[in-house]
């Protein structure tokens, strides 16, 4: 073994991407896969933890919970975090897996860590009681989650956050400035893009349209009411979900994969998306619908005032009934403002949401982080 000959150029750094398979997080971590795999600055390597193998030993094992065998399935696919040769630098929107291989972060084997998250365990706390159908951990549940949280963020040297909702969450906890970029999740704007033509905003029934696997979490149930109520006769509606949709006449359910042709061709038709959402995050759909040209009314909840401008590319709303029924009146009674609003819309995607413009900076970020973590290179 030999060491780099002194003022050779550095190869490559060596970048482990480690994503996840769970709905925006999938959607980010292709994105970025896609964007980043031919970048020449670097050398990467990709896993994605998906949390199951249909019919792996795992699953098939008897009595053990689903959650559990999910668990140990996960940890399992983030060994790469352990893995040698070390990489150089590893990006990472998984932070609950993270934790199992911290000893992987200590002495010499420590390399930067770029932590990529939506939320923080604050946060996740407050939004329990909807998104996980529980209360609030507390006392030494709590205790014990903060303490993983803090040990994992002790080897963390870059977080990206996806919005300031979340930024501001770090900080609230003692995360400097310096430690912090935040960074949206953007979309690739060639795909997702305005119609060559959309209708004018006073042809027929204005048409609506949903998209949100969690058909409930994101309000679906509040728009299909508000709908069926008081809409049907003066819209259309489009819901796209994974989750079964009770038949109600106007109403289009669709199953659709993220990225597909047919919820490209959705996004093009619709006068304008609706998402009351009761919890989120940050709303990639959202995103979506904006580089479409679309407006949107979506819940004030997460990250969305980072996405949608109150008044200019659409509505932000408290998920409520009455909340949803009002800003689709007045959505109506301003169709013919509509379009214009979609082309604020669009260039706020491309200003914000510009996905291959994104994951350039993510990978400038990794590059940078290598950088300063570099140690002498062995070759043989």
């Amino acid at each position: 073994m030999t060491a780099a000959s002194p003022g050779a150029a550095p190869a490559p750094p060596r970048v482990l991407f480690l994503g996840s398979g769970y709905a925006g997080h999938r959607t980010r971590y292709l994105n970025l896969k896609g964007h980043s795999r031919e970048d020449p600055r670097i050398r990467p390597t990709y896993c994605c933890v998906s949390g199951w193998i249909e019919g792996g030993a795992i699953e098939r094992l008897p009595l053990a919970p689903a959650s559990l065998k999910g668990r140990a399935r996960a940890v399992l696919q983030a060994a790469p975090l352990a893995g040698f040769p070390r990489p150089d630098v590893i990006w990472t929107g998984v932070h609950e897996v993270v934790t199992p291989y911290l000893w992987a972060q200590l002495g010499p084997l420590r390399r930067p860590l770029v932590l990529d998250l939506d939320w923080t365990l604050e946060q996740q706390e407050q939004l329990a009681p909807v998104y996980f159908g529980r209360e609030p951990k507390r006392g030494r549940r709590l205790g014990m989650a903060r303490l993983l949280e803090q040990a994992l963020w002790r080897s963390v040297s870059l977080f990206t956050p996806w919005s300031q909702w979340a930024a501001d969450s770090l900080r609230r906890q003692g995360i400097p400035d310096e430690r912090i970029a935040v960074l949206p999740p953007g979309v690739d704007l060639e795909r997702w893009r305005p119609p060559p033509e959309r209708r004018s905003g006073d042809d027929g029934p204005l048409r609506l349209l949903f998209v949100g696997g969690d058909f409930v979490r994101k309000g679906g149930d509040i728009l299909l009411d508000v709908f069926q109520r008081r809409f049907a006769d003066r819209c259309t509606l489009d819901v796209v979900t994974r989750d079964d949709v009770p038949v109600v006449p106007g109403v289009q359910v669709q199953r659709s994969a993220p990225n597909s042709a047919l919820l490209q061709e959705l996004y093009g038709r619709a006068d304008l998306f609706v998402m009351p959402t009761r919890a989120e995050c940050f709303g990639i759909a959202t995103v979506e619908a904006m580089a479409s040209g679309l407006p949107a009314i979506v819940g004030d909840v997460g990250g969305a005032r980072d996405i949608v401008t109150h008044g200019e590319t659409g509505w932000l709303i408290e998920p409520t009934h009455d909340a949803l029924g009002a800003a689709l009146e007045r959505a109506l009674a301003v169709r013919d403002q509509l379009p214009i609003m979609g082309q604020r819309a669009r260039g706020v995607a491309e200003q914000r949401f510009d996905g291959k413009r994104n994951d350039r900076i993510i990978v400038d970020l990794l590059v940078d982080q290598a950088a300063r973590g570099r140690r002498p290179q062995i070759t043989d």
